[in-house]
């Protein structure tokens, strides 16, 4: 067995494999080139760039850890979504404004950072459109998007996570990936899309 060197263990505690560590996203500058690979696949399935300024991190995960507990998440997270909105009102006319962080957790490999970001985008076009849902068809969406980031990968970290995918035992996770791929498949993405979207909750002005 080889021995882990310095470079595997991460300042949080977490290890990894060497090629891991070697391709792992480190810094925001790393982050953009994932999001420029990200985009193209999300507009080809219908999902739009977000109106409101998006700002990512990356974090470890005692920082996202501490961030989830203001929505109540939980788990093993390794990335996290945080949008607030204002609406605003002259009287004659309203708008809503929308400002997203983006936390994600420093050091995945290129391709499996992509598919959380994708993850994350998928609930800023849910939270943009204020559709609520149960936790499994929001993350088996979420998801979902994931998944076609992968698809469009032909490496062998990529179909190790689809099939983790797939297996998970996860009941917000996992079963509602199963649960919102079996939709997709008999809706296809836009009547997918269009149906997600009958959900939408926008709060009014009192």
């Amino acid at each position: 067995l080889s021995k882990i060197t310095p470079q595997q263990i991460l300042k949080d505690g977490r290890k990894t494999c060497l090629s891991c560590a070697s391709d792992g996203v480190y810094e925001v500058k790393r982050m953009e080139e994932v999001r420029k690979r990200v985009w193209p696949t999300l507009e080809v399935l219908g999902i739009p760039a977000p109106k409101g300024d998006v700002t990512i991190r990356v974090v470890g995960k005692d920082v996202i850890d501490r961030q989830a507990l203001k929505i109540n998440a939980r788990g093993n997270l390794r990335g996290l979504t945080l949008t607030t909105y204002k609406i605003i009102s002259n009287g004659k006319s309203t708008r809503t404004t929308f400002d997203h962080e983006i936390f994600i957790l420093y050091g995945m490999p290129h391709i499996e950072c992509a598919s959380v970001l994708a993850h994350e985008y998928a609930h800023i076009w849910l939270n943009e459109r204020f559709i609520e849902d149960s936790p499994p068809v929001v993350e088996g969406f979420c998801n979902l998007i994931s998944e076609a980031i992968l698809l469009r990968e032909k490496g062998k970290l990529a179909s190790i996570i689809r099939e983790n995918m797939k297996q998970s035992d996860n009941p917000v996770y996992g079963a509602g990936y199963r649960r919102m791929k079996q939709r997709l498949e008999v809706l296809g993405w836009p009547a997918l899309l269009a149906e997600m979207k009958t959900k939408s909750q926008p709060p009014t002005l009192r």
